[in-house]
Formats: structure tokens, C-alpha cells, sequence
């Protein structure tokens, strides 16, 4: 598969995503439940900026992450259902990346990620 640095990128950004969003909401109820009331919250704000951050960063590389088969986008759904064949959405495709091989959403053949 080409671009394999791109497509590295473009998964880790996902779980850099889901990661720091759930820190975020973990360290709002941890400061709304402990803090004292005028304690400071910037680095919610800090935090929130960095998840912004790799999301945009996700949504730029996943346009580059292509299924060699029918060069659509694999992390990229839209509002189509996925292919039967596939195991589920976008988010199933990013779960299993590092396992070896996933099945494209939009053309249910499998992609070989092993190389990357």
C-alpha cells in the first residue's frame, strides 16, 4: 500500500483524538467535582485545543489514506451505508488497522496494512 507514513499518521490521529476527548470530559467532571470554584481551567482549554488539533489533522490525512482497489477514502463514510461485505463503519476500520488487513467500507475488498 503507498503512502504508508500518511496512512500511520492518519489512524494514530484518530486514537490521539478519541484519547483526548476522553481525557477532556474525565478532567471536567474530576475538576467539577473536586476544584474549588475559582480554580483555574486552562488546561481544559489546552486540552481541547489539542484534540481539535489532531482531528483537523485526521480529516486532512484521511483523503490521502485510499483503498487500492476502488480509491475511495477508508476512513472517510459519508452518509452511504457500508459494503455488506465490510465489518462495519469507518471507526471498525481504524480499530483494526494494526491488525494486518482490513475490508474497505465502500468496496468490501481486503487491504493488506501489515506493511505499515
Amino acid at each position: 500500500m503507498q503512502n504508508s507514513i500518511i496512512s500511520k499518521l492518519d489512524i494514530l490521529s484518530v486514537f490521539i483524538a478519541w484519547t483526548l476527548l476522553i481525557v477532556f470530559f474525565v478532567s471536567l467532571g474530576y475538576g467539577k467535582i473536586f476544584s474549588e470554584s475559582d480554580a483555574s481551567a486552562s488546561h481544559l482549554i489546552y486540552i481541547f485545543g489539542a484534540f481539535l488539533v489532531s482531528a483537523v489533522l485526521h480529516i486532512i490525512l484521511a483523503f490521502f489514506n485510499r483503498c487500492p482497489h476502488c480509491n475511495k477514502c477508508l476512513t472517510v463514510q459519508g452518509f452511504k451505508a457500508p459494503h455488506p461485505a465490510s465489518s462495519g463503519s469507518w471507526d471498525k476500520v481504524v480499530w483494526r488497522w494494526f491488525s494486518g488487513s482490513i475490508v474497505c467500507i465502500h468496496c468490501g475488498q481486503r487491504v493488506v496494512t501489515n506493511g505499515l
